[in-house]
């Protein structure tokens, strides 16, 4: 399996106003299209012959066809997790989210973003943090004015000024600081494999298994849905939903099963990643931060001649090092839990970036109404249900910021306000780097209806 092959962006078609126009969703180019500085991998850009005029139910349904290899197989996205380059890993994952939103739309329309759609993104801001771009350089400068922090260094100071060695240097606080920040990125990558692995290939099966339906049959429905793994029932009643909005003709009633379904497969991945999360945003910080203070001051105390070094090696090795490291290393933890809330979870999308850790804006043009027409009064139940649970300020975006990300209560009552104030945003379709992908491999045959 070769990666998706991308290349660079044609210029954008224009309108008979001299605007802009958007291309057709899922457009496929061939190299043919791709400019002369493209050298990523261009032999990778697969040429289609012309498509076929549509049949009758192409016509009443134009959304279904989805052209072979414009989207990954599930043999693709296991290849693609498989690959050990951390960053490349990422820039396909990105990109077959694209693909994989594009083919979902395909089936159920465009109108309404679908999970893979917010994904696309949310991947490809992962992987800023995998290349360390978003590296916070002011550490330091942000732990000297915290009190919480400077208070109980200063004890560490005299005690290590009592046993005869210098104080902590700050240097050695922002290298741990960095060091917090790597494994961050190693967990952050960690959880966006491991996502991608079990979301793309449901999404990939979704678009295998309904593309060329022209109506809802249940009893497929149902037999898809069996498929699922016994411990992922909110992810197969998501898909339940998507399979639901497919055919729905009410606007505002498919609308409202999209959300449903963005939202629960929203709340699997959040669930699936809490033990990364946690790792980024956490456990590391105290064991990076001990361990650094901690190998410094025994370098100190190791470096005097005996008989000076004795009182150190006693404080070594009673705990009375570590006792007073201790409250230096938890207010270190939560200032750099912060600190990545703000500096690093964000998440860049089309026209702009959203800050997790403030508000969620509402979407330009709604900034009086807040949510699209087709969501701004919701009567699904099951909906209704869901927002009850984790939506902590119901109809409104005031208090959405999160405080602290590892907690999954605070990232879902953030995600399903944005979900529901962006699933109308064309704009998240386009391609993240530029143009759709290529597969080198064509899905097999739907497969056979139920009778």
């Amino acid at each position: 399996m070769k990666t998706p092959s991308t290349g660079t962006q044609s210029p954008a078609p224009t309108s008979e106003t001299g605007e802009a126009s958007r291309p057709p969703r899922n457009e496929l180019r061939t190299s043919e299209h791709a400019s002369s500085h493209d050298v990523s991998q261009p032999e990778l850009l697969a040429s289609f012959p012309p498509p076929e005029p549509p049949s009758a139910v192409e016509a009443c349904f134009p959304w279904q066809g989805v052209a072979p290899g414009s989207y990954p197989s599930a043999e693709d996205i296991r290849a693609i997790c498989a690959m050990q380059d951390l960053v490349a890993r990422n820039h396909a994952v990105t990109q077959s989210y694209s693909d994989l939103s594009n083919a979902v739309g395909h089936l159920l329309g465009v109108e309404n973003a679908n999970w893979s759609t917010f994904a696309t993104w949310a991947s490809k801001q992962a992987g800023v943090s995998i290349r360390g771009e978003d590296m916070p350089r002011l550490f330091t400068d942000v732990l000297k004015k915290l009190d919480s922090v400077m208070g109980p260094l200063s004890k560490v100071d005299d005690l290590l000024r009592k046993l005869g060695v210098p104080a902590l240097p700050l240097g050695d606080i922002g290298s741990a600081g960095n060091d917090a920040l790597k494994n961050v990125s190693l967990a952050i990558s960690e959880g966006n494999k491991r996502v991608f692995e079990e979301v793309g290939q449901e999404l990939s099966r979704f678009v295998h298994t309904f593309q060329g339906d022209s109506h809802y049959d249940a009893a497929k429905v149902t037999q898809y849905l069996s498929a699922f793994a016994v411990d992922r029932p909110v992810l197969r009643e998501a898909f339940g939903h998507y399979a639901q909005a497919m055919f729905e003709q009410d606007a505002n009633t498919k609308a409202e099963l999209m959300l449903l379904a963005n939202n629960k497969v929203g709340l699997h991945e959040q669930r699936r990643l809490q033990p990364q999360i946690e790792k980024a945003l956490n456990a590391p910080m105290k064991e990076t931060f001990h361990g650094i203070l901690k190998q410094t001051t025994e370098a100190h105390i190791n470096a005097l001649p005996f008989p000076a070094n004795v009182a150190g090696k006693a404080a070594l090795k009673s705990g009375g090092v570590d006792a007073a490291l201790l409250p230096v290393v938890d207010a270190m933890a939560r200032a750099f839990r912060r600190l990545a809330t703000e500096h690093m979870m964000k998440l860049a999308v089309p026209g702009g970036a959203l800050k997790l850790g403030h508000d969620l804006p509402p979407p330009p043009g709604m900034e009086s109404t807040l949510f699209p027409p087709h969501l701004r009064t919701l009567e699904n139940p099951e909906l209704r249900a869901l927002l009850a649970e984790f939506d902590k300020s119901p109809d409104s975006l005031e208090g959405t910021g999160a405080e602290d990300w590892s907690q999954l209560d605070q990232r879902m009552n953030y995600i399903v306000d944005l979900f529901r104030t962006r699933q109308s945003d064309p704009a998240l379709f386009d391609p993240p780097f530029g143009r759709a992908g290529t597969y080198p491999g064509v899905p097999p045959a739907p497969a056979p209806r139920v009778a």
